[in-house]
């Protein structure tokens, strides 16, 4: 077996394509924040009720504070 972690977070943005990165894990809402390694969006997922990790919205910080009309 290998020393590294073998569970890893596996995803692509959904703009550029790129490889995500776990920025934020909340185990007691069950969601968790991934950024983008090239454009840096952030990729916002929840727990379905089987228990997978669904993808609920995608945006930059700048853009999910601004009051939706």
């Amino acid at each position: 077996m290998s020393g590294e972690n073998d569970r890893t977070y596996s995803g692509k943005c959904v703009d550029c394509g790129s490889p995500l990165v776990l920025y934020e894990m909340d185990f007691e809402k069950s969601r968790r924040v991934m950024q983008c390694t090239r454009c840096g969006l952030f990729h916002f997922y929840k727990k379905d009720f089987f228990g997978r990790w669904k993808l609920a919205k995608v945006g930059r910080v700048s853009d999910l504070w601004r009051k939706s009309k």
